[in-house]
């Protein structure tokens, strides 16, 4: 037998905050009131609306009804932690279970005070229809607000954690572009940087004509510090501070041959609140 499965879409984290769900409980009964009073959809007045009762004050009861109903539902998915487990399309289905239930409580409200003499089952179906039709785009309008916000910060950080050093040489041509979570250190040499990278297990380095004058401001915008006058680090591959033999301070890579970079006394502490 064939099975049905709904796509896995995992639910962006954005729909996770409860900042979320206060939008959901605020904007959507807002939107009921507003819509409902200035189109008069669906001829709704003319089960609304009754010599006792007008239909402004029952939209508004009906406002107050819906905002009761996703409040508690919203409360419930949060503080439940379902939210944590749903995909997008239970997510979904969640949302098509709020109008569902605001309906029920509405279409109650509505054969109790203003029914016309039409059966509960028959106004419960009305009632629906009308909030799915009137609801349904306020949640499509939350939906693609807060999927566009979390595709937005997904991929900030994935180009925060994907930074690569475009080194450039004296006279300003791009020679060499590496990943800076790859850099181990930079080294001066008179007129000559020497970069120190891990390609898979392996160490290497390339070598340009540059000063550490000219490179400085895009190593240190991808995390790559100035350590002393002759070096740059990555303080991501250090393993350990301490002083050697001479007391002068180094930094032991995490590399298989525990290389050490001297640390001056000047940049000292910035690597170590970078550490």
């Amino acid at each position: 037998m064939m099975q049905v499965q709904f796509p896995s879409q995992p639910l962006p984290d954005s729909f996770k905050k409860f900042s979320t769900h206060a939008f959901y409980f605020s904007v959507i009964p807002f939107f009921l009131l507003v819509f409902a009073a200035l189109y008069k959809p669906f001829g709704m007045s003319s089960i609304l609306e009754t010599p006792k009762l007008s239909y402004s004050f029952n939209i508004a009861m009906i406002m107050c009804i819906v905002l009761l109903v996703v409040f508690s539902l919203r409360m419930i998915l949060y503080f439940t932690r379902i939210v944590r487990h749903l995909s997008l399309n239970w997510y979904r289905m969640w949302c098509v279970g709020e109008i569902l239930v605001c309906s029920f409580f509405v279409a109650l409200y509505v054969t109790l005070t203003c029914g016309h003499g039409l059966q509960y089952l028959e106004i419960l179906i009305r009632t629906f229809g009308y909030l799915a039709l009137i609801l349904v785009f306020p949640y499509l309008f939350l939906e693609l607000a807060f999927s566009l916000a979390s595709a937005r910060k997904a991929t900030i950080y994935a180009s925060q954690t994907d930074k690569k050093l475009h080194l450039k040489d004296s006279s300003h041509n791009l020679k060499f572009v590496v990943s800076a979570e790859h850099v181990l250190y930079i080294k001066a040499d008179e007129n000559y940087i020497t970069v120190h990278y891990l390609e898979g297990e392996s160490k290497k380095f390339y070598e340009l004509r540059a000063s550490m004058k000219s490179i400085e401001d895009i190593c240190t915008g991808n995390g790559i510090l100035r350590c002393h006058r002759s070096y740059f680090v990555n303080p991501a591959h250090i393993k350990a501070l301490r002083k050697d033999k001479e007391n002068i301070i180094v930094a032991e890579m995490d590399t298989n041959d525990n290389t050490l970079i001297p640390i001056s006394k000047t940049y000292y502490d910035d690597i170590v609140k970078a550490i």
